[in-house]
Order: C-alpha cells, then structure tokens, then sequence
C-alpha cells in the first residue's frame, strides 16, 4: 500500500451493517433554472446622468427675460477689477498698517529704551521691532503723512502698532482721538516720506 488511505466504504464484517457512501446533493436542473431566476431578479444599482437640467434656463422665458434674470440687482456693487489690482499694489509696498497712538504726558525727559531723553517736541516713535534709528513714513487715512525716528520701544497696548510722540501726533491731527489707523513704511537713507507718498499718489492713478 501506499499509504494513501481509500474514501470507499469497505466490506461488511459479519454481524454489521452495510456502511453506506455519504449522500452528495447532485445539481438537477430545474435547480440550476432556479438560482438563475433569482440572480436576476436581484436589484442593481444604477448611476443617474446628469443631463444639466438645472443649469438650463426656462423654455418659457424670452430672450429679454432671461437676460433681466441674469442682470445684478439695483444697488448691488461689482468688484471694480482695476480698483483691486491697485489696492493690492499699494499694499505690497506698505510695511505695516494698523492702530497708531501717541504718549507724552509724564514721558517728557525720561529716557528710552534707547538711552536718549524722550523729548515731547520731537518726531520721534516707539516700535516694537525695528531698529533704533529708523526713519519711518507714517500716512494716515487721510493723506498726512509725517516722518519720524524710532527710539524706544511700544507700544504695549493691544492691537497698536507704534507710538508717536506729540509733534508727530500733531501733526497727522490725532491729539484729539489719540487713535489713528496708518501705514507705515521704512525709509531707505536717501529717501524721504514726501518721496514714499508721490509712490504711493501714482500708483492710486
């Protein structure tokens, strides 16, 4: 033998019953009929076409109508394409814009950050970041503009930008309001804030 061991049912011994094969369902076919039956009967899911339907506009409307449809509604304001290309120039050329104030009461002759007496009378500014000594344009909404030089730091409110003394304050006429939204640019060593403001002037054109 080769150890293979037979599935057959071997011989009855005597005094037992006859083994019987294991019954194996045969496939008749009438069965076969009705498994196909069901497989087809079985729902399939199916993927609409759009057809662009909504985007039609209605048969129904004239040419005049469809175009009154299609017109803004009275008062509404369409971006001006030019006005926002040049909105965006003139602020790629701004440094910083944001909240100015100013200080100087009980300031006056103490010293800076920098070491120097602050002096009310002058065109001095207080920034957090830039260096002693930087000249800055500083332009506000309404077309003043004064030049000052930064010598201390501030402010230390929130949501300011720079901190003016008196006389620059004066001068873009924020005393009153103590506040003012600017801009600010810093000044190369040749280059003065009239120059910075005719930049800005033409390209507002």
């Amino acid at each position: 033998m080769d150890g293979h061991q037979s599935t057959r049912p071997g011989p009855a011994l005597p005094g037992q019953p006859a083994r019987r094969a294991p019954h194996r369902p045969r496939l008749t076919l009438a069965s076969l009929i009705a498994a196909a039956l069901v497989t087809g009967c079985a729902p399939t899911s199916v993927t609409p076409v759009d057809t662009g339907a909504h985007l039609q506009a209605p048969s129904n409307l004239t040419l005049v109508q469809q175009l009154q449809r299609m017109a803004p509604e009275p008062g509404l304001q369409l971006p001006d394409p030019l006005r926002a290309a040049r909105q965006a120039m003139q602020d790629e050329m701004v440094d910083e814009q944001g909240i100015a104030s100013w200080y100087g009461p009980g300031f006056h002759g103490r010293r800076t950050a920098s070491g120097e007496r602050f002096n009310t009378h002058d065109f001095t500014a207080a920034h957090p970041r830039y260096a002693f000594g930087t000249r800055l344009c500083v332009l506000s909404r309404d077309g003043k503009a004064v030049e000052v030089r930064v010598n201390d730091r501030g402010p230390y409110a929130k949501n300011r930008i720079i901190d003016l003394s008196r006389a620059a304050a004066e001068a873009l006429g924020m005393t009153d309001s103590g506040i003012r939204r600017v801009q600010l640019w810093k000044l190369d060593a040749e280059e003065t804030c009239a120059d910075r403001v005719d930049v800005l002037a033409t390209a507002a054109e």
